[in-house]
């Protein structure tokens, strides 16, 4: 199983590839159900960090996310899934190994793997912004050394808030060091309404995005959730500015990190 020149090419000029579901409908709905377990409490990892969603639907309301608060479904953003064995398989899926690997190299660790959730009726408006620059804090964030894979744990589309991307974006680089949301100046200049793309996606499928592409998602109009489940890769050679001797976790090459049992 392979990620083609074709497909390497397409996220090249576009910044975004979809590729279908990897593994089968028994071992996704392991996948559903783990997070459910995780979200309402009856499985626990320490040092999982847990975000709930704002009062309102503005990404200022959003507030700081800590340790588990408690069962509930109206959580935004939980990080920390390398630490259950099925997130971790398959986070660590043969197609992935063989993305990174022609994209960023043998030792390819996480930036950080996190569940994205908007509740029904609801869900952060998060702006346009990039992933990466010098506001994370990396002792590198050149684009060639990072790339993410999104996963739709539910069906997303227009009306419950589905990303969206400005195809070819990241060839601008990125448009403030600091990277992350941009200017009003810099939406109008570059992401004009008519240049964006929807990425709909039936659950389980998966888009791979290059973290300099300018990407943003609405509010989720619907009755039902729509979650997604995304993973940043980078170079394994990356440390913390501040922690040099920081490890992240390696999900591939020497010293990766094992599936328990």
């Amino acid at each position: 199983m392979e990620i083609t020149e074709v497909q390497l090419n397409q996220l090249d000029q576009s910044g975004f590839l979809k590729i279908d579901q990897m593994i089968s409908k028994k071992e996704f709905q392991e996948i559903r159900t783990r997070i459910e377990d995780i979200t309402q409490g009856r499985i626990q990892y320490s040092g999982m960090s847990f975000q709930l969603d704002g009062s309102s639907k503005a990404y200022g309301s959003v507030p700081n996310g800590g340790g588990f608060q408690g069962p509930s479904d109206n959580y935004r953003k939980i990080q920390g899934w390398e630490k259950d064995p099925v997130f971790l398989k398959y986070m660590q899926h043969p197609i992935f190994r063989d993305l990174t690997q022609k994209l960023i190299g043998d030792q390819v660790s996480i930036y950080r793997a996190m569940f994205m959730n908007k509740p029904p009726q609801n869900g952060t408006n998060l702006p346009y912004h990039q992933d990466g620059g010098s506001g994370w804090g990396l002792s590198s964030y050149r684009a060639n050394q990072f790339v993410t894979v999104w996963t739709a744990i539910d069906d997303a589309h227009i009306e419950n808030g589905c990303v969206q991307v400005i195809p070819g974006s990241h060839k601008l680089g990125l448009l403030s060091d600091r990277g992350h949301t941009i200017t009003e100046e810099q939406v109008k200049e570059y992401a004009p309404e008519e240049k964006s793309v929807y990425l709909e996606a039936q659950m389980g499928e998966i888009f791979v995005l290059h973290n300099f592409v300018l990407h943003k998602s609405g509010i989720n109009q619907t009755n039902k959730p729509r979650r997604g489940f995304s993973v940043c890769y980078m170079d394994g050679t990356i440390t913390r500015i501040n922690d040099p001797n920081h490890k992240f976790p390696v999900l591939f090459g020497e010293n990766a990190i094992k599936i328990a049992g």
